[in-house]
């Protein structure tokens, strides 16, 4: 299958999906974020893969949301604007699904959906320039999204969670590393091979070993995801028909601190 906002490539058992919207810090338009559901569905049915690497073209991972698709759905009727809103619930959802193991090799700005697309992997490993962060709450919105609030309190405890989702703090790889929120840090221009090294290591292992170890770790762990994709999904698009998000977004674009007045 083509695509236009992502690059696939499949060889010696490892399936890369890399964001290719580097002008745009690929950041997660609707069309992105379906081009990798559909990936992933792809790769899982044409059984050559045994591990998939997520990475980021040019110099960010993900900066987030696509800021000019989301705007144009936020002014849509309800029933137009909702399967838009439900790609960000469906990435997430598939992405956890795939019963392959997944790699996400983080350089540069991983925030907001681009921080969310990341934790949803198996293994993160970042370069030493990654930044990361929720961010959401620093627009208006709630930082319990795509899966958010599920998935960072398991990976580095409520704690940690409970600050980087209210304060939207962006912290960098050697921060992410110690809480536990990356599993090792690299030089930058050694990501990739890290990346890599560690994918062949897995592709080699035996594929239905990993399969049902896989299933296993998300049997013990993922038990509610689904309902909490589905209420973060609906109380995130009440704050983005909200004055606060509009003032975050006008802020964002203004280069300026936003000024919230709670309605």
């Amino acid at each position: 299958m083509k695509y236009q906002t992502i690059k696939v490539e499949q060889a010696d058992g490892i399936a890369t999906i890399t964001l290719n919207s580097s002008e745009k810090l690929n950041s997660l338009s609707w069309k992105m974020m379906r081009e990798m559901t559909r990936a992933c569905d792809e790769i899982e049915r044409g059984g050559r893969a045994r591990v998939i690497v997520f990475a980021g073209a040019g110099r960010a991972f993900c900066a987030g949301a696509d800021l000019d698709d989301l705007q144009k759905t936020v002014s849509l009727k309800p029933a137009q604007r909702e399967p838009n809103l439900k790609a960000w619930f469906k990435l997430i959802w598939r992405i956890k699904n795939v019963e392959l193991p997944t790699i996400a090799a983080v350089q540069g700005a991983a925030l907001g959906g681009g921080f969310a697309l990341a934790i949803a992997c198996d293994i993160r490993i970042a370069a030493d320039d990654a930044k990361v962060g929720s961010v959401f709450v620093q627009r208006g919105a709630s930082s319990a999204d795509m899966g958010m609030s599920w998935m960072l309190p398991r990976i580095v405890g409520a704690g940690w969670a409970a600050e980087l989702m209210f304060t939207g703090d962006i912290i960098d790889a050697a921060k992410g590393e110690r809480i536990g929120l990356f599993n090792r840090v690299v030089p930058r221009d050694q990501l990739m091979q890290a990346t890599m090294e560690l994918a062949a290591k897995l592709a080699a292992g035996p594929p239905l070993g990993l399969k049902f170890t896989k299933r296993a770790l998300n049997r013990s762990i993922w038990e509610g995801l689904q309902s909490q994709l589905e209420y973060e999904s609906a109380t995130q698009t009440l704050t983005f028909l909200s004055e606060d998000f509009q003032e975050g977004v006008k802020s964002f674009y203004e280069k300026r601190k936003p000024v919230f007045r709670g309605r």
